[in-house]
């Protein structure tokens, strides 16, 4: 609206806004501005009611690039389990799958941050370097499997198959902050490295196991070259191939980078 008949900032508002970079005079302070006539304005930052990630800073939920570790996580064969099972049922185990899977992705460090169906995106690296974070999300990998293991056996006479689930992981710069509208604001990631990671989870079923990781992570964790299988890969949206470990048994990852912490000590 009209900003003329508004006071000068004072000289706190004035510091910020210099901070700020804005010269533009309608662009003011709400939690300094005291106005003495009606106005309208539009509000440039929604304010945060609560924060749905303590880890994140508050220009990171602004918006901010860094480098993440993404990982994706789907259960397998869910429209069947759907098909001859009660809804209640359904959900039941589907939840009890996600949350098998958030305590690994927590437990090694990690920030489960969207659920999507019976899918997960976690993120890795918010409050760790790129090397932490590649050998944090790979341990999440392994602590995964050894959870669905613990459900599978725990849901043994329910299930005629035990769950399955594929994963892809991937790292790289990409931008983090919060994503969304009004009351339905997450904070997330977006970029070419949160695509890729979710491919690699959806190529795990063409390439039958239980997760593919990019060689950028793998390099990054310090595993040994020889230590998986190399492959590469067509992703949808890439000229080039992309070079990839083929992880048939996504427990073995545990000790894989154990090895490779001890022999980079």
């Amino acid at each position: 609206g009209d900003h003329a008949a508004l006071p000068e900032p004072s000289q706190r508002e004035a510091f910020v806004l210099a901070r700020v970079g804005t010269a533009d005079p309608s662009i003011r302070l709400a939690c300094q501005l005291r106005p003495d006539s009606d106005l309208s304005f539009f509000q440039l930052f929604t304010p945060h009611t609560h924060s749905a990630d303590g880890q994140a800073s508050t220009s990171a939920r602004i918006g901010q690039e860094r480098y993440l570790v993404s990982l994706f996580v789907d259960m397998r064969g869910s429209t069947q389990l759907a098909e001859k099972r009660l809804p209640f049922d359904t959900v039941f185990i589907v939840n009890r799958f996600l949350g098998a899977v958030s305590r690994a992705v927590i437990e090694n460090g990690g920030q489960p941050n969207q659920f999507v169906g019976d899918g997960m995106l976690a993120l890795f690296g918010l409050s760790a370097d790129p090397e932490t974070a590649c050998r944090q999300a790979l341990k999440a990998a392994a602590g995964i499997a050894t959870h669905i293991d613990e459900l599978n056996e725990l849901l043994s006479h329910d299930l005629r198959q035990p769950i399955r689930f594929g994963i892809g992981i991937h790292g790289g710069e990409v931008i983090i902050g919060d994503i969304g509208y009004r009351d339905h604001i997450v904070f997330t990631a977006l970029g070419d490295a949160v695509n890729v990671a979710a491919r690699l989870q959806d190529m795990t079923k063409t390439l039958a196991c239980e997760a593919i990781v990019s060689e950028e992570v793998r390099r990054t964790a310090g595993l040994a070259d020889d230590a998986l299988p190399q492959q590469e890969v067509a992703i949808r949206g890439r000229d080039e191939p992309l070079a990839v470990r083929v992880v048939a048994d996504t427990r073995q990852l545990s000790a894989l980078v154990d090895i490779g912490t001890r022999v980079a000590a």
